[in-house]
């Protein structure tokens, strides 16, 4: 089984402080790190750790940062031919305040990633069948995003949409060429209109998603753990590890990528969420994007510890 991802790559500047910054403040940070991130490369990580065979599709710009995303990406076994240079768009990057708590906020500058076009999808779409996995996020841009799971859904292809950052302008389209929808209350209330507060509103947020024609729904719900839904009327809640919380940054991507690896091999799907909620329980304890992604080891021994 091979998982392509559509997807943004970034430059992270990640810089910890004791509060994100007022209007018209200026801050000092008690530590600056820079890693390699973007949420769709994020998750390709996360995929190609857990053993998925994955295959990346984006841009970068011709400059240093790009050059050492896509060595990134070769070092954690992703497929990188279709990581395209492109020569007018500067590599994407993104500033991210991190508190003490864990919890960040993040601003991104898309540069080469708003330049993915369906041609740079397309020679893979065409060797994509059954059995096969395409996966995007709205890093990507969205007609592109749309164009190539309309025609992986003909092919019979597993089509994945983390729908993030949220929106709320999003063509009914791509949601019924969605077999698998995985966003967090705050996506899933931009995409709903329903305000994913409790229990019963989440519930009401999956079910709207179902009857907009996916066919499943994850939402994830950070310390709450995740809510599974499904077309056909079936439902789960599934809790979170007890972890404390370093840095949250890429703890959805890490769920993804867990969660599809674990498909990939056959794994029941309430199973596949245990796992990636470990997965990404381990990816929040530690510092930046794409180097506390865990890999299949760390995320079994984490699981023979808790359960």
């Amino acid at each position: 089984m091979t998982l392509v991802v559509i997807g943004s790559i970034n430059l992270d500047q990640l810089f910890s402080v004791n509060h994100a910054p007022k209007p018209g403040e200026t801050l000092i940070a008690d530590d600056l790190i820079e890693a390699n991130g973007g949420k769709g490369a994020n998750q390709a990580v996360a995929a190609a750790r857990n053993g998925l065979d994955v295959r990346f599709v984006g841009r970068v710009g011709n400059d240093g940062a790009g050059a050492g995303l896509r060595q990134g990406l070769v070092d954690a076994g992703v497929n990188t031919e279709h990581l395209i240079t492109d020569e007018n768009a500067p590599t994407g990057r993104a500033v991210i305040f991190v508190e003490p708590s864990g919890q960040n906020r993040i601003v991104v500058a898309s540069g080469a990633n708003a330049e993915v076009k369906l041609a740079d999808v397309q020679p893979l779409l065409d060797g994509l069948g059954a059995g096969d996995m395409l996966l995007s996020t709205f890093e990507s841009p969205l007609d592109t995003v749309t164009a190539a799971f309309e025609a992986a859904k003909k092919r019979g292809v597993t089509t994945v949409l983390n729908p993030a950052p949220a929106r709320r302008s999003v063509p009914d389209s791509l949601i019924k060429a969605t077999d698998i929808i995985i966003p967090n209350e705050g996506e899933a209330t931009a995409l709903t209109g329903i305000d994913t507060v409790d229990a019963a509103s989440t519930a009401e947020s999956a079910a709207a998603l179902c009857r907009r024609g996916a066919g499943q729904v994850i939402i994830t719900l950070a310390e709450n753990g995740s809510y599974y839904a499904n077309a056909n009327g079936d439902e789960f809640a599934t809790p979170a590890f007890n972890v404390q919380a370093v840095d949250t940054t890429g703890a959805g991507d890490t769920f993804i990528g867990g969660f599809l690896a674990q498909i990939a091999v056959g794994k029941p799907i309430e199973d596949a969420i245990v796992y990636a909620t470990a997965a990404s329980g381990l990816a929040v304890s530690r510092p930046g994007g794409q180097p506390a992604i865990p890999t299949t080891a760390e995320v079994e021994a984490m699981l023979k510890e808790e359960l």
